[in-house]
């Protein structure tokens, strides 16, 4: 239930994040809007990479023993 609600909260963050950053961007409105779901794409699959990583190193680098 716990990563549901934290994926939640990510995606209310993020959105806004890609949208301001697409419309900023490009000087055309419709460009922009054309171009979202690539940005989201990118940053969603970048985001998660970096967790992916970041969890992989705390794995293997961050035990106690």
């Amino acid at each position: 239930m716990s990563v549901v609600i934290h994926l939640l909260l990510f995606g209310c963050v993020a959105v806004p994040i890609v949208v301001l950053s697409a419309f900023y961007a490009d000087a055309d409105d419709a460009r922009a809007l054309r171009a979202l779901p690539k940005r989201a794409w990118h940053f969603f699959f970048g985001c998660g990479l970096l967790a992916a990583i970041l969890i992989a190193c705390e794995h293997l680098f961050g035990s106690v023993r």
